[in-house]
């Protein structure tokens, strides 16, 4: 019995040093069994609900390392005022002898009430999300809503906001995702009501009184565009400008908001391009 006892611990310590390098091991196991350092920060070309974070891999075997980041993963910040995310897009890496890797990461708040200030914020894994917010985000994958759609439906679950908040530009993947977080809630979808800006994008008539403004600038290439507006925490409270496919050159973007119903002192507008930060202005409509 001794000699099975030792025979089977030599082994699995074995495998735990010398992992199959034809295997693809979870970003977990690989950190604790110490095969991978991982550092995690703030990204700072991007919003809270697309690529928020920026990870740093360094493969510590010698022999090269495949691991995923699965869709579902959260990483917790250090700073406990800091918003904490999840991750909506799987990542496959795989990682030579010794090599160095930094991606941008895919994911989304699920802190509301936290500030999206994390440039200075590291961030550590904690856990996976549960059953609910796992299936909305493997639904946000698969449509590709790595937008304000998909944070809005992601809020829902996370803190108990409006299924009505779940609005934007795109009205029929606003619909659906209303209805699929209805369906895992077991709750019936809401009406939409036509008199209520905050949930219409397309009516300026709603606009009680405007601040506008507008960018400029040169596409090299067609582009996926848009144009959404921050609060103070670094929080999106509405999308402004939206347009999939802006041809390239010169284009002049107008953009406006109600601010009988954004009444803070000062926003910040960003225009994203092909999920990128491009222009971020600040506006004191109140000043």
């Amino acid at each position: 019995m001794k000699i099975t006892l030792l025979f089977l611990f030599v082994f699995t310590l074995g495998y735990s040093q010398n992992p199959d390098t034809t295997i693809v091991f979870d970003l977990g196991y690989a950190v604790e069994n110490n095969w991978l350092h991982l550092e995690v920060m703030g990204y700072e070309n991007s919003t809270h609900y697309t690529k928020p974070l920026q990870a740093k891999f360094t493969n510590t075997l010698k022999k090269p390392l495949r691991f995923s980041i699965p869709n579902g993963q959260i990483f917790r910040a250090e700073d406990s005022t800091v918003q904490d995310i999840v991750m909506v897009k799987e990542e496959l890496i795989a990682l030579k002898v010794g090599e160095t890797k930094e991606l941008p990461l895919y994911g989304m708040c699920i802190e509301l009430s936290n500030s999206g200030n994390n440039l200075e914020t590291k961030f550590y894994l904690d856990g996976k999300a549960e059953e609910k917010l796992l299936k909305l985000t493997q639904e946000i994958e698969k449509r590709k809503d790595f937008n304000t759609l998909g944070q809005y439906a992601v809020w829902t679950l996370t803190d108990d906001e409006d299924l009505t908040s779940i609005s934007g530009f795109d009205e029929s993947e606003a619909l659906h995702l209303k209805t699929f977080v209805a369906n895992l809630l077991g709750v019936p979808v809401p009406l939409h009501d036509p008199n209520d800006y905050t949930t219409n994008y397309h009516n300026d008539n709603l606009i009680k009184r405007a601040a506008e403004s507008k960018f400029k600038f040169t596409f090299s290439e067609d582009s996926a565009v848009s144009i959404a507006m921050f609060d103070e925490n670094n929080m999106v409270v509405r999308e402004l400008y939206n347009n999939p496919n802006v041809k390239a050159g010169y284009h002049e973007l107008d953009f406006k908001f109600d601010v009988s119903v954004y009444q803070n002192k000062a926003y910040y507008v960003r225009m994203i391009v092909d999920e990128e930060i491009k222009i971020n202005m600040k506006m004191e409509p109140r000043g």
